[in-house]
């Protein structure tokens, strides 16, 4: 298994010292973001071409990843 298939609980749980934990924090917000970012531009682009199935796929993977992460940030707290 690699760090990118590892949750954040077992990474943080398998790092050795707090810079390294510290390190990623940042990169899953990091990820967070970016992958919030892209689900947005996917809406604003399904709005702009008035496509209602885009606009439905983006909101269930946005709904899928705030999920997601909202049930680890108490494993990296």
């Amino acid at each position: 298994m690699n760090k990118k298939t590892r949750s954040i609980k077992e990474r943080l749980q398998r790092a050795k010292n707090p810079e390294t934990k510290k390190e990623i924090i940042f990169e899953w917000v990091d990820s967070w973001q970016a992958e919030h970012s892209n689900l947005i531009a996917m809406l604003e682009q399904a709005i702009k071409n008035d496509d209602y199935d885009n606009l439905c796929i983006a909101t269930g993977q946005m709904k899928a990843v705030h999920e997601k992460k909202f049930k680890a940030m108490p494993n990296i707290i």
